[in-house]
């Protein structure tokens, strides 16, 4: 993938790694607190580990769970990287701030002045960065993965409606309505219909969770349940689209979700909504409408990442 620092100017970049296939261990070892030690033994690990600095590096290897380490390391790597190739910067000066949000950011020592903003969420395996190097824009974006299975047994264990209550502190009364009663236009079986459901009821929360991180507070923001989503679609996964193939990742996008808070209409705000593979979905948002998004590049670690670091070392 070639990603140029002059056309990362000008629209919203956006990337994806994997950490799944990343940093493998020949151990099988189990969460403890010594789990993630023993884990950066090995060369790879400890080559990507050595681009990070000390207190970065620290911060990943305080995990108990291996799983959680490679998305903190993956998180810190795309960061780095999002810096050096807009900012045109080394390695060495990456240097990741925050911004009067708390969230993070680039700015350079000699100016004061913000250059690089971008966002970062991560869940399953995969490390999420939507990124900009416009001063005033407020980016957010959500990685959700769809564990269908789990919610399933849960939802036939307390009832759709109850399951869905349970959320009552995130979602307005209108939204939490909608998801209990929204039923796809067509739908096999029992079992195709409650997965729709929870899909669809994904697709409500990975909005949330992207808009509120745009706007830089957390999902206790006290005005959460006074802003909500309607015409909420459901983007469609890769292989439900009638052109599939086997090995296709990118579902389907939707951007014509309505976004109203105490009763007003909120204009001016971008929101999208990705599939990615099966079980997973990315939302992006970002406050200047008119900011373009780029596609979703699938980053190769090598290649993308360590090939970056030694190209602006």
């Amino acid at each position: 993938m070639a990603v140029n620092g002059q056309h990362e100017a000008i629209r919203v970049f956006r990337w994806i790694l994997d950490v799944e296939p990343e940093w493998s261990s020949e151990e099988n070892i189990k969460p403890g607190k010594d789990a993630t030690s023993r884990w950066a033994q090995g060369e790879a690990i400890q080559h990507s580990l050595s681009l990070l600095p000390l207190e970065e590096r620290e911060r990943v290897l305080r995990f108990y769970h291996v799983r959680d380490a490679k998305l903190s390391l993956g998180s810190q790597l795309l960061k780095h990287c999002a810096i050096v190739r807009t900012c045109q910067v080394s390695w060495i000066q990456s240097v990741i701030t925050k911004d009067h949000n708390h969230k993070p950011c680039y700015i350079p020592e000699n100016t004061g002045d913000t250059q690089c903003k971008f966002n970062v969420s991560h869940h399953g395996s995969l490390v999420v960065l939507a990124g900009c190097s416009h001063k005033d824009i407020q980016l957010g974006v959500d990685v959700v993965q769809i564990d269908a299975v789990k919610d399933t047994f849960k939802v036939r264990q307390e009832g759709w409606s109850s399951w869905v209550k349970t959320f009552e502190a995130v979602f307005s009364a209108r939204e939490i309505q909608d998801i209990v009663v929204w039923e796809p236009a067509e739908c096999l079986t029992e079992e195709h219909l409650l997965k729709a459901k929870i899909r669809h009821f994904y697709a409500h929360w990975c909005l949330k969770e992207t808009y509120v991180k745009m706007t830089g507070e957390a999902l206790m923001a006290p005005w959460l349940q006074d802003m909500e989503f309607r015409n909420v679609q459901v983007p469609r996964a890769a292989s439900a689209l009638p052109t599939s193939q086997p090995d296709d990742n990118w579902g389907e996008i939707v951007s014509d979700v309505e976004i109203w808070r105490s009763g007003e209409r909120v204009q001016g705000v971008k929101l999208e909504l990705q599939a990615f593979r099966d079980d997973y979905l990315i939302g992006t948002a970002s406050s200047k409408l008119d900011t373009p998004f780029s596609r979703y590049h699938l980053l190769d670690l090598e290649q993308d990442i360590h090939s970056a670091a030694a190209r602006y070392g």
